[in-house]
């Protein structure tokens, strides 16, 4: 590159500056100038669906929902046992309850077959769909954290409704 050449292509570089400041101070004149009032914004606000309140009915809504938390800390506080250091006796109804679940989750047993390319996500759906699991998205994200939807093995595996995460985790990925 010549001298003669350096020279026009910063001219050229200077012109074209000069040119877009120039066009931008030009245009920015003339957008209208709005002034944004406290009316407009409550417009726009409760237009998009939201509540607008006052800073006296804020307070109020705040003590109501301070009185609403109290009010269920002392119910939880009657409901403990009164007598430190005694257990209240299950009731039969409870024994009852408490067996029949466990019962019904030992009796979910079911083979899992995993084939190649089978995301987390779609092992965790399937255990979901079979009653081994309760929440899909949280043992998804339960082997996304623990390192484990990497080390998802090909196979047949034996599942029962009694086993945690852990456990299902570990037999999939053959670390048993």
């Amino acid at each position: 590159m010549n001298k003669r050449t350096a020279q026009s292509f910063a001219l050229g570089i200077l012109f074209s500056a000069i040119f877009l400041w120039a066009g931008s101070s030009v245009i920015a004149d003339n957008e209208p100038k709005q002034q944004v009032t406290v009316a407009n914004a409550k417009q726009l606000l409760e237009k998009k669906g939201y509540k607008v309140l006052n800073n006296s009915d804020f307070t109020k809504l705040s003590e109501k929902k301070a009185e609403v938390k109290e009010g269920t800390k002392e119910e939880a506080v009657k409901e403990e046992p009164k007598k430190e250091g005694i257990e209240e006796k299950p009731q039969a109804e409870d024994i009852a309850e408490e067996t029949d679940k466990s019962e019904a989750k030992e009796e979910k047993n079911f083979t899992l077959v995993i084939a190649e390319g089978v995301t987390p996500g779609d092992v965790a759906a399937n255990l979901k769909n079979q009653g081994i699991i309760e929440e899909e998205k949280k043992f998804e994200r339960y082997l996304i954290d623990q390192g484990f939807h990497t080390k998802i093995q090909i196979g047949e595996y034996q599942l029962n409704g009694t086993m945690d995460y852990y456990q299902i985790a570990k037999i999939i990925t053959k670390n048993r």
